[in-house]
């Protein structure tokens, strides 16, 4: 692998919405392997309900499995076709897949009767040369691709292209008209999650408010590694304050305080006033502040309570990032910053007592819970986590 794709960062999103009125999604998807070596299944079962989610489940489980363990292509769809369940009113076990293995700088695409994956590079929609072949009576088209620096990869189900039939898009929403969509943002700086949120806010608007069919979408965005160091409270023994703001500075990447004891203590050491921005909070998250040297200040406890809260939204539901995007409190912005923009995350945690918390009933242990929980939200959206206990 080169040193140039180490520094790349895959940044994924699957998204699956249920059609109307029904209680499971009849697609699936999921993501095998380490990252070194990723691998994202989506699939989506014949009709709706829990017929079509068991088809999507295990063609999508069975096949991500068989490619994780590197058994080839025709034994892995032959395997899929057997354990199918056979439909009763359709006389078949039906289900479609697309699959993408990411190895290295080399993508493989697989993709059996679902609509085209879509590649997006320079921020401009990229031919990529397919094969067919068949395994049986399938029509499988496969393609290998090195990926570069901010190339997109968009997969989905027809429940995208078939949006808005009969509405405001008669014939269905086709590939090429989905590109120009997508083609209109900057997608040069927009994260996986954006896109996804993107597509199904539009598919949802095509419908009229009401799903056709169920929808899934997965993105797959290369993009450079970005750094934020994140300074929560001093350390234990105020000896160490300047040894450790040293080491918090020497990283590369933005720089985020967060509370007032460790404003004070960064202000000393920057020799920089703490200046704060009155009217930048809210009635539930306290204002923020600037120091020059520091790209971003905010109270401590409060404002990282909330910022989980909104990472973990957003992990729920990644539409809410669009919504995200117009919020400025303090909250919004660093969780922006940890879910968006970036892809490694440096947490110093200062070990120090805060007598002052005592009193508002925020001990010590409920900080190191807040971020262990912080850690554990940002694990789950895939980011490189590293603490530093102080």
């Amino acid at each position: 692998m080169s040193g140039r794709f180490e520094a790349l960062y895959l940044d994924l999103c699957c998204v699956s919405r249920n059609k109307h009125a029904e209680a499971l999604c009849g697609d699936f998807s999921q993501t095998f392997g380490s990252r070194e070596r990723r691998i994202v299944a989506v699939s989506d079962g014949l009709g709706s309900g829990v017929r079509a989610n068991i088809l999507a489940t295990l063609t999508a489980t069975i096949l991500g499995t068989l490619l994780e363990r590197r058994i080839p292509l025709e034994e892995c769809i032959e395997t899929v076709a057997g354990t199918l369940p056979v439909s009763k009113e359709h006389g078949l076990a039906y289900a479609t897949f697309t699959a993408a293995e990411v190895e290295g700088d080399v993508v493989y695409l697989v993709n059996y009767d679902n609509p085209t994956v879509l590649i997006f590079r320079n921020g401009k929609p990229f031919r990529c040369p397919y094969t067919v072949r068949f395994v049986g009576d399938k029509e499988i088209h496969e393609a290998r691709l090195q990926v570069q620096e901010g190339d997109y990869i968009v997969m989905m189900t027809d429940g995208v292209t078939h949006s808005g039939i009969g509405k405001h898009s008669p014939n269905g929403w086709d590939s090429r008209e989905i590109g120009q969509f997508l083609c209109r943002r900057d997608l040069t700086a927009l994260s996986s999650a954006e896109v996804c949120a993107l597509l199904l806010e539009e598919c949802l608007r095509l419908c009229d408010g009401e799903r056709d069919d169920d929808t899934t979408v997965a993105v797959l965005h290369f993009r450079k590694r970005e750094q934020l160091n994140l300074m929560i409270g001093p350390p234990r023994d105020k000896k160490d304050d300047e040894r450790v703001l040293r080491l918090f500075f020497r990283k590369a990447g933005c720089h985020v305080v967060c509370g007032g004891n460790t404003s004070k203590m960064v202000s000393r050491y920057l020799n920089q006033p703490v200046q704060v921005l009155m009217g930048s909070g809210t009635e539930e998250v306290p204002d923020m502040a600037v120091i020059d040297g520091v790209d971003m200040v905010t109270e401590g406890v409060i404002t990282l309570e909330r910022v989980c809260q909104i990472c973990q939204q957003v992990l729920e539901e990644p539409e809410t990032v669009l919504a995200l995007e117009q919020e400025l409190d303090p909250a919004s912005l660093l969780a922006r910053m940890l879910m968006n923009e970036a892809t490694n995350v440096n947490i110093f945690f200062g070990m120090a007592a805060n007598e002052a918390h005592d009193d508002i009933g925020i001990g010590f242990e409920k900080k190191l819970s807040l971020i262990r929980r912080l850690e554990e939200l940002l694990n789950q959206a895939g980011k490189t986590v590293k603490i530093s206990y102080c």
